[in-house]
């Protein structure tokens, strides 16, 4: 009863940091998202599944340590955004999201659909051919990880390169007439043709999904009607995020009609609680349980990786430690981890405990706190940040649970880079300026008042 309480208490904790956040929704859309992953992951999910001696061979004590640890992390990372909140209170007059749906950024806004879109579509092909696939074997191959391993720096450029694929379906709903079902349209198609044809490849289909949603999020102001479309669609991508596993197993001996059919079956839901990425507290227990005492911490290796990451990992070794997910999967998984080259996430506590020495690296999540709430300010006031990151936020947030930051820091590079880029070529301003035709005047950084004629009508 005391390990059920303790998930619970994670549970109401992160879930009321969600609902806080929620009453503001678009500008807290990553704090929302963010809490209530913890929430359902390291809460809900331990504290309603199976007994504990059911779910890991691992002593009791273990249970509880991983349980308060994930507790104690999950406080200090709402008191590090909460205390980021009230040091840099927001004070600015116009949010990024109502100046992108200002009539005079429409045609500019169509312009980066149609880049965006073709950037994406090209780096996408381009992926497939240096994965060793081509167009025409994609179908025939077996499953088709969309990944850096193998592949090189071109397919590393590629791969990253993706992300603008992620901004059109994010555009629909700042748009009008046939760009908004242009990109609603791109977005849905993206998605499901990147699982269908990766041989289930979840995150990129689940990113692009969680895209569309994002836009409707951020684009309209919350309303009763808003927010239940939105909770509904995101319950919606989590169970698409549970039902893919399974069949992904089975989709080589399936018609695209029983694909669709198995989505919608019991059958791809029975062991919900069990199957990634609803098992990762599971997997924090286990990573608990083994390092250091048959695995030794990895000493911040994800982060020295982070800060070299443009060296290349074989010929470093020193500066660019090997890849932690893979050690992870080593103890996790055994020898067919070495076998086939696997890759296991530790969870975003996991990553906490196997970088910074165990309970030693509990003021990290204090600091990943502020860099969160930072983040999330910078998508509120800035348009360069809000079109380079908003997009991305579902993705963002799915890698961010599963314990991937060196995953976001390249995802987030190459968003910021490409998105300045074209900002630059198209015209689109990357902060925010009050328009009054035909002058442009720049926003005062702390305005006291608003000329006559030039705020934004929202």
């Amino acid at each position: 009863m005391v390990l059920i309480f303790i998930h619970l208490t994670i549970a109401a904790y992160a879930l009321g940091e969600a609902w806080d956040a929620a009453q503001q929704l678009r500008v807290n859309t990553l704090r929302t998202l963010v809490f209530a992953s913890i929430a359902l992951v390291h809460g809900i999910v331990p504290a309603i599944g199976a007994p504990w001696y059911h779910r890991t061979p691992d002593p009791f004590a273990v249970h509880m340590e991983a349980a308060g640890f994930a507790l104690i992390a999950t406080l200090l990372l709402g008191q590090g955004w909460r205390f980021y909140d009230y040091i840099r209170p927001a004070r600015y007059e116009i949010s990024s999201f109502d100046f992108l749906k200002h009539p005079t950024m429409q045609r500019k806004l169509n312009m980066l659909l149609v880049a965006t879109g073709v950037i994406g579509v090209f780096a996408w092909i381009g992926s497939v051919y240096a994965s060793g696939a081509t167009l025409f074997t994609l179908l025939q191959s077996g499953r088709l990880e969309l990944r850096m391993e193998g592949a090189g720096i071109v397919g590393g450029l590629t791969t990253n390169l993706m992300c603008a694929a992620f901004v059109p379906g994010f555009l629909a709903s700042f748009l009008k007439g046939r760009y908004r079902t242009l990109g609603l349209l791109y977005g849905l198609v993206f998605a499901i043709g990147l699982f269908v044809l990766s041989r289930g490849t979840r995150a990129g289909s689940i990113g692009m999904f969680g895209s569309l949603i994002c836009g409707v999020m951020l684009a309209h102001r919350l309303s009763a009607a808003r927010l239940f479309t939105a909770v509904g669609t995101l319950c919606l991508v989590g169970m698409l995020a549970v039902g893919m596993l399974p069949l992904r197993h089975r989709m080589g001996s399936m018609s695209y009609g029983e694909m669709a059919q198995f989505m919608f079956s019991s059958e791809a839901y029975q062991d919900a609680l069990t199957q990634d990425p609803m098992n990762y507290h599971d997997h924090f227990v286990a990573i608990v349980g083994i390092f250091p005492d048959q695995f030794d911490y990895v000493h911040g290796a994800t982060y020295r990786r982070i800060a070299f990451f443009y060296l290349p990992g074989n010929s470093f070794r020193e500066l660019k430690p090997v890849d932690p997910n893979r050690i992870v999967a080593q103890a996790l998984f055994g020898s067919i981890a070495d076998e086939v080259d696997w890759m296991h996430p530790p969870g975003i506590f996991g990553d906490c405990y196997i970088n910074f020495w165990g309970w030693y690296g509990l003021p990290w999540m204090f600091i990943e706190g502020l860099g969160l709430a930072w983040i999330s300010r910078q998508i509120g006031k800035s348009p360069f940040w809000l079109l380079a990151i908003g997009p991305q936020m579902m993705f963002l947030t799915l890698i961010g649970i599963r314990g991937q930051p060196y995953t976001i820091f390249l995802t987030m590079l190459f968003s910021l880079s490409v998105m300045y880029v074209l900002m630059r070529v198209i015209g689109i301003p990357r902060t925010i300026i009050l328009i009054n035709r035909p002058s442009v005047q720049t926003l005062p950084s702390q305005p006291s008042r608003v000329l006559r004629g030039d705020r934004i009508p929202a």
